[in-house]
């Protein structure tokens, strides 16, 4: 074996595992945000380093700009899963419309399996935006995409794409503000972001 194949293998080595310990220190914040005896605001590195049993100078390592950098790989995992689940779905579903309902559904699905992890990246969206640590593909494309399929649109797909992403963002908003004993906000449960989600795509279409 030659010594640059030798090097290249290390290399891929090296970022693999670089790739898995990302991943585990991600599970680690997810899990601790969503840990109902901790107050998300308040969890920290060293925190999500003892969880998985890694070094603090290891989630350093990873996430230089501390939880900025945490809400943004967190923000970032969520999203490449919601590109892998839409790209399976797409095989599935050729019916344009019936593709965007599942687009919002895995969506939707995919911010109430991550909890308090999606309501506090969230909440930080203006800063991860400005470090540029949000998505980098957003949503409206892809639904644009989709609508140019669907048959006699009376209205440009960018538009109807743009209605349907500010609809499923205001549920996220209240889902995001839901708190139990709330007189206003204890409506905003999982099950009813789950309910609501699911009229945007007809109610956009009807507009």
């Amino acid at each position: 074996m030659s010594e640059n194949k030798q090097i290249d293998g290390r290399s891929t080595r090296a970022q693999g595992i670089y790739k898995l310990t990302h991943d585990l220190l991600l599970e680690s914040a997810i899990e601790l945000l969503n840990n109902p005896k901790m107050d998300p605001e308040k969890v920290t590195l060293a925190q999500i380093a003892k969880n998985c049993n890694l070094s603090t100078a290891v989630v350093y390592k990873h996430f230089p700009d501390r939880m900025m950098d945490v809400y943004g790989g967190i923000i970032t995992k969520v999203s490449d899963g919601l590109l892998e689940d839409l790209q399976i779905a797409a095989l599935k579903e050729k019916d344009p419309v019936r593709l965007l309902e599942r687009m919002l559904t895995i969506f939707t699905e995919s911010a109430i399996e991550t909890g308090h992890a999606t309501r506090i990246a969230f909440s930080n969206r203006h800063t991860l935006l400005r470090e540029k640590k949000w998505i980098e593909q957003q949503p409206v494309d892809t639904m644009t995409e989709i609508l140019s399929g669907v048959p006699k649109l009376q209205e440009k797909p960018r538009v109807v794409a743009q209605r349907m992403h500010y609809m499923w963002n205001g549920l996220l908003f209240l889902w995001i503000s839901y708190q139990k004993d709330h007189h206003i906000y204890s409506k905003y449960t999982d099950a009813w972001f789950r309910k609501e989600s699911k009229h945007i795509v007809s109610l956009a279409l009807q507009s």
